[in-house]
């Protein structure tokens, strides 16, 4: 295993908490990012899409993927462009 470059940012494309995997895509260019709960550095709500994230990136036999995941200092999280706290357009 080894990490590839430290605290990138990017955000919660999908996250699925019953399997505990999703997906973040990295601002700029460069691949999605595999995401597994266990990575979550924050233990508050689940991960949901549009939620602007930092983590480190790993590269291991099965790809890579994001490690120490966490939220920007100050950030709260957001459901999406035009969604509000439910979820819905407003």
């Amino acid at each position: 295993m080894r990490r590839e470059s430290m605290s990138p940012c990017g955000f919660v494309k999908w996250f699925d908490p019953d399997r505990g995997t999703g997906l973040i895509s990295q601002d700029g260019t460069g691949p999605d990012i595999q995401a597994e709960v266990r990575a979550i550095h924050d233990k508050g709500p689940h991960m949901r899409p549009g939620d602007r994230v930092l983590f480190d990136i790993t590269h291991d036999s099965a790809g890579l993927r994001a490690d120490n995941i966490r939220r920007p200092e100050g950030s709260r999280s957001h459901h999406g462009p035009g969604q509000d706290s439910d979820g819905q357009a407003p």
